[in-house]
């Protein structure tokens, strides 16, 4: 009975973290929306809600990433979990790679220095989540949400100051973008900080082996 109990609490827990970051992201959005209407132009603010539902997409797909259900709550050696961890590094680089190449196209087709610069900053988005985003998993796996907790509030906090010191010397779409950045930096930071209590990759990586994890993990 015990141990039944004690196995309900945590499935309590692991399900209330989530739920937590997802209230944590959305209420974030808001209040960005709500400060940056009162200083930009309608123009540029009708921009801004785009980008900034843009950003909540991508960190809450990072969140739920299928990478980090299978480091959360499937039994995997430092060997298995080292290939994950180089494999998402790779695909953030391919991300990378292929939004930074339409940066510079959209340059040439429509001249438009801020859509390229737009598309360039996200591009880097994709090299710093994996890295944290694989940190969070193990450390939610270890049950260290007081941690988490803390990783979590300070890079929001950091990125919003800098979204609003942006936006107070030079007002534009870009603000969010650079309070983004900012926030999921120290948030990689933090949590390889705590994560590497648990784990530290080795180097070496199979692309072969990579997929064998994803495949026979993947919900039937």
């Amino acid at each position: 009975m015990e141990k039944t109990m004690a196995i309900r609490k945590i499935n309590i827990i692991d399900a209330k973290w989530p739920f937590l970051s997802s209230i944590k992201i959305l209420s974030i959005g808001v209040l960005q929306l709500s400060l940056l209407g009162k200083i930009l132009q309608a123009e540029a603010f009708n921009f801004l809600a785009v980008v900034i539902a843009g950003l909540l997409v991508i960190d809450t797909l990072a969140d739920r990433g299928f990478s980090n259900k299978v480091i959360r709550y499937s039994p995997l050696s430092d060997n298995t979990l080292s290939v994950i961890y180089w494999g998402n590094v790779l695909m953030g680089l391919l991300i990378f790679s292929a939004l930074f190449i339409s940066g510079i196209v959209a340059d040439h087709l429509f001249n438009q220095p801020e859509i390229t610069m737009m598309l360039e900053m996200a591009a880097v988005i994709f090299i710093i989540i994996p890295q944290g985003q694989h940190y969070r998993a193990i450390l939610q796996r270890e049950k260290q949400y007081s941690d988490i907790a803390f990783c979590e509030i300070s890079s929001v906090f950091v990125g919003l100051i800098i979204t609003l010191l942006t936006v107070w010397s030079t007002p534009s779409v870009l603000c969010a973008l650079w309070g983004y950045l900012a926030m999921i930096s120290v948030r990689m930071l933090a949590y390889c900080c705590y994560g590497r209590v648990w784990f530290q990759p080795e180097y070496q990586f199979n692309l072969k082996t990579f997929f064998q994890v994803c495949i026979r993990n993947v919900p039937r």
